[in-house]
């Protein structure tokens, strides 16, 4: 019996983990290209310390390590599946860190400062008051005038709603995609171990699928540290939001 992930298998649930988060996310690609295209723009600067939270198997990092090959990127989850299929995925100087963004604790775990935290799809699993608190926890990790690129289901002008469906909503239904990406894995010999972990883990926190508008998150960053924001690619019910850190330390 096998002691190592295969290669092979690892790149195939990456790849079907895309092709599932297209699902939830539409314009995935597009939203994440158009962020990174930004971010020297707003920044006048490659960014030379990179955060990917809620980064799950390692494959928004691997697009920031394509556009930046000298970047210093780490990777925050909480779930051990993801982690250990981002640490078999990418390079070895590439960090992975264990820790729940609903834990103000996260923040020393994460090291910094960095020059770009990512936040995609991340956000909506936090609730309003615990949203609001790590706005002002993600600035403390920034370095003045870093930037942090949230790409989130966000709705425009109304009132906070939950949205039309996401993978925690649904992740117990048969047939639909979160489902069944998990399923593919259930009986590996490596993954298995942390399968029960990650369900020991995770049968304490629920996700809160809070989906506010764009002036919702505005005045939340503004009050946490953060520059005017700048809506960067709306696409459906999804927008990518470019928050600038303010230069003053906060």
């Amino acid at each position: 019996m096998s002691t190592h992930l295969v290669p092979e298998d690892v790149a195939g649930w990456r790849r079907d983990w895309e092709a599932m988060m297209r699902h939830y996310q539409p314009g995935r690609d597009a939203l994440l290209t158009a962020g990174l295209d930004a971010v020297q723009a707003l920044t006048g600067r490659p960014p030379q310390r990179v955060l990917d939270v809620g980064g799950g198997p390692g494959t928004t990092a691997e697009a920031v390590l394509a556009r930046w090959p000298d970047a210093q990127v780490t990777v925050l989850d909480v779930d051990p599946v993801l982690l250990a299929l981002a640490d078999a995925a990418l390079p070895g100087r590439v960090h992975t860190v264990s820790a729940d963004l609903g834990s103000p604790g996260w923040t020393a775990l994460a090291g910094g400062p960095f020059d770009l935290v990512l936040a995609i799809m991340t956000a909506h699993y936090l609730p309003e008051r615990r949203l609001r608190d790590w706005y002002a926890e993600a600035r403390t990790v920034l370095r003045p005038h870093g930037l942090l690129l949230l790409a989130d289901p966000v709705a425009d002008d109304q009132p906070a709603a939950r949205p039309a469906e996401a993978p925690q909503q649904r992740r117990d239904s048969a047939g639909d995609p979160w489902t069944d990406w998990w399923r593919q894995l259930v009986g590996h010999p490596v993954l298995e171990p942390l399968l029960r972990r990650r369900a020991a883990l995770l049968a304490g926190l629920t996700s809160a699928e809070f989906v506010a508008p764009v002036r919702w998150h505005r005045q939340a960053a503004s009050r946490a540290g953060f520059g005017p924001a700048v809506t960067l690619r709306r696409d459906g019910g999804h927008a990518l939001l470019a928050l600038p850190a303010s230069g003053d330390g906060r």
